[in-house]
């Protein structure tokens, strides 16, 4: 007994996606799981045989399952973990040979013996042949249906791979069994099985965004395939529920930055459906924002002639169907029928040289995964997207950006921070302008204080082609010992004094100075320090913080830190800093353009 089908999948559409984001803006309470009254009937692993011929269900193309053959060679008890047995297999028929093997995206395919559930294929042997997988056990997989809720509690403070902890290692009983049953010599059955990696959609990057989101999922120390997807979208769930050998997804986030894994249904109790067969992050309790669950339709697979990469599904989302509450050992649990958590992400972006305009959108589902937080890297890189489609070139340029990001603070009060700036870039303006956002959403992500939600995140963004910027040539100062303005080195001055200085800005393409004067006043009892004049971004270090440096910029509260990053110079602001000892004061001018230079005075207090 394979999987039924039902009527076609609906793509959903924007139309009602503000409802729904308006409806859940903030993290949904704990939800009620339905029983599982009637679970499927299963085979246990004690009644399995080598040789006996099963069938397995998943889909190559569009939403229907097809079906594929299944012979098993053999089983490891404890073979992924203890009480957890692998199951050695050997996959054959006409999808196979079309596919090449057992490919990414698999991972979940219900197979079956005699209308009973056997398990499902999520393990594939890399760099051998991808004719022979494991199956998860179904015994197993379905303790998965009566799990408590997992939106009650938040999920585990580190992520670990499935991928790198559940290496299966096949005994040399099993591979010498395998192989007779397989009719093969034990050489040609392979020794190390892993998880299926999980196939990622991603839309709305070009070549260029997609390889550096690609490498960020690498940073994050995720083991996924990603490819480049057609954009999905919040709307009504589903009213068609997910069945057995449907294709799957859990997504991260849609909308113009679709970021959703594939995989395959397995079995279905209720409203709860079990998939993967595998975990796909393994934090267990989905937490507040768990992922979204969604349909998926199949575009093609993938396959690999070499037998060494994998194979892989390339599909795109279809409906929202709930939410994914569990990711464990032996599988994830969604749940139809529930509306997830979600964070808005918007954007406005404007192109004067071409008279462009667009409003982008991004729906964020879940906020991290582990202990890496997801919406900085989603925001920054929505930003992108839409500047690269509006500025519809890659090179140098200008960026005005107003960004907002709204939400929850550790001390469970609400939070906004408000941040416009001005960038200037020689060779890729669009890129370089997101790294301020990704830094400051960052900093409160991982802020000392304790757990932040964001509730939205708003931008509005004019890029233009046209150098936005001027430069300082030169620094005059005085000061009561030294009362006449000239070029200087170093200035001498007495506690307590003032500093006049004079500085120089020329915009690029313009032949004339403009000249913009600033007053600093020196400390009392200090003896010596030095003055800097430069732009507001030339002394910052946004990436400090990845090595422990700046953390928190100091703050004693949560509110100081929201606080210290409004009020941070812009690239835009003209700023002279006095520093003598720890002691450090400053003036500044806030000009139209992005100042770049630096000067430097040494300063003697006499």
């Amino acid at each position: 007994m394979g999987p039924t089908r039902r009527g076609g999948s609906r793509i959903v559409t924007l139309g009602l996606a503000l409802v729904l984001l308006l409806g859940s803006a903030l993290a949904n309470p704990g939800i009620a799981v339905s029983l599982c009254d009637t679970p499927p009937d299963i085979v246990p692993v004690a009644d399995l045989s080598p040789g006996d011929m099963a069938t397995g269900w998943t889909v190559v193309e569009g939403t229907d399952p097809v079906s594929f053959d299944v012979e098993i060679l053999g089983v490891l008890p404890d073979g992924i973990a203890p009480g957890v047995d692998f199951i050695l297999v050997q996959v054959s028929g006409d999808v196979i040979d079309e596919t090449g093997g057992i490919a990414f995206g698999f991972s979940g395919s219900p197979v079956y013996i005699g209308g009973e559930l056997v398990g499902s294929v999520s393990y594939g042997f890399f760099g051998a042949d991808q004719t022979f997988g494991g199956v998860t056990p179904a015994e197993s997989m379905v303790k998965l249906f009566d799990y408590p809720d997992g939106t009650a509690a938040l999920g585990a403070t580190a992520t670990r791979q499935a991928t790198f902890a559940n290496r299966v290692r096949l005994s040399d009983t099993l591979r010498t069994q395998a192989a007779r049953t397989a009719d093969a010599s034990v050489s040609e059955i392979p020794t190390t099985a892993e998880p299926l990696r999980v196939p990622v959609a991603v839309s709305g990057l070009n070549r260029r965004g997609f390889k550096r989101f690609s490498k960020t999922l690498r940073l994050a120390g995720l083991d996924v395939t990603p490819f480049r997807a057609g954009a999905a979208s919040v709307g009504p769930l589903a009213t068609d529920p997910i069945e057995p050998g449907d294709a799957v997804a859990g997504a991260m986030s849609v909308g113009d930055l679709t970021f959703a894994g594939i995989g395959t249904a397995t079995a279905v109790c209720g409203d709860e459906v079990l998939a993967f067969g595998h975990p796909f992050f393994w934090d267990g309790p989905a937490g507040e924002f768990p992922m979204a669950m969604y349909g998926a339709n199949v575009v093609t697979v993938v396959p690999d002639p070499s037998q060494i990469f994998g194979a892989f599904k390339i599909a795109n989302l279809t409906d929202l169907h709930g939410i994914i509450d569990q990711d464990r050992l032996t599988g994830i649990r969604g749940i139809e029928g529930v509306e997830p958590s979600s964070v808005p992400v918007t954007s406005v972006v404007t192109n004067p040289d071409v008279a462009t305009i667009r409003s982008g959108e991004t729906t964020i589902f879940r906020q991290e995964i582990g202990a890496f937080p997801l919406v900085p890297d989603l925001a920054a890189f929505h930003l992108l997207l839409n500047e690269d489609v509006i500025f519809d070139r890659i090179g140098d340029g200008s960026v005005v950006l107003n960004w907002e990001a709204e939400g929850v603070g550790p001390d469970g009060e609400p939070f906004t921070l408000v941040r416009p700036n001005m960038f200037f870039s020689e060779w890729d303006a669009s890129y370089e302008s997101i790294f301020e956002m990704y830094a400051f959403l960052w900093m409160l992500s991982e802020n000392e204080f304790g757990d932040v939600q964001f509730s939205n995140v708003d931008m509005d963004a004019s890029i233009t082609q046209e150098h936005l910027v001027t430069e300082i040539t030169r620094v005059e100062s005085a000061s009561s010992l030294q009362p006449a303005l000239r070029e200087r080195r170093r200035l001498r001055v007495f506690p307590g004094d003032t500093i006049e200085l004079q500085v120089f800005l020329l915009p690029e393409g313009a032949v004339e100075e403009d000249v913009v004067q600033l007053f600093v006043r020196v400390p009392p009892k200090r003896r010596g320090g030095d003055l800097t004049v430069s732009g507001g971004g030339e002394n910052r270090c946004l990436f400090c913080f990845f090595f422990g440096e700046g953390d928190d910029n100091g703050a004693d509260t949560f509110a100081d830190l929201v606080a210290d990053l409004e009020d941070a110079p812009r690239n835009n602001d003209l700023v002279a800093e006095l520093r003598i000892g720890r002691k450090r004061v400053s003036s500044s001018f806030r000009a139209d353009a992005v100042i770049v230079g630096r000067e430097r005075i040494e300063i003697d207090v006499v």
